[in-house]
């Protein structure tokens, strides 16, 4: 009996390298930014959402003290996320299919369209 055997080659992974902020609006209600966003939210621990309903964005305002109706923000070593299920729900933004875009500084606020 002859075999015909191919020798097993892994697929290499090439991680794709972050050369632009992103903020991602997930539907699991977080909101996740890659590392180069994170900087926009200056190593603080808490933040307070807004939203602007009409052209369909969010506010995060970043705060040192955690405040009433403040909420975590979770750093980690490839960026940083913020559960928000309740907020995007309530507001009438959580998205039926994961949202990315470039978050802006807008005054005080990081603003993220969806």
């Amino acid at each position: 009996m002859e075999f015909k055997f191919t020798t097993y080659e892994p697929k290499k992974r090439t991680k794709a390298k972050q050369v632009e902020p992103l903020a991602e609006v997930k539907t699991n209600g977080r909101i996740v930014f890659n590392k180069l966003a994170a900087a926009l939210l200056e190593n603080k621990p808490y933040c307070m959402l807004a939203y602007d309903k009409e052209n369909k964005a969010i506010g995060i305002l970043p705060i040192d003290a955690k405040e009433l109706n403040a909420f975590a923000i979770r750093h980690t070593n490839s960026g940083a996320y913020v559960g928000a299920k309740k907020f995007l729900k309530d507001t009438g933004l959580l998205p039926s299919a994961n949202v990315a875009h470039t978050p802006v500084k807008a005054g005080q606020y990081i603003a993220v369209k969806l």
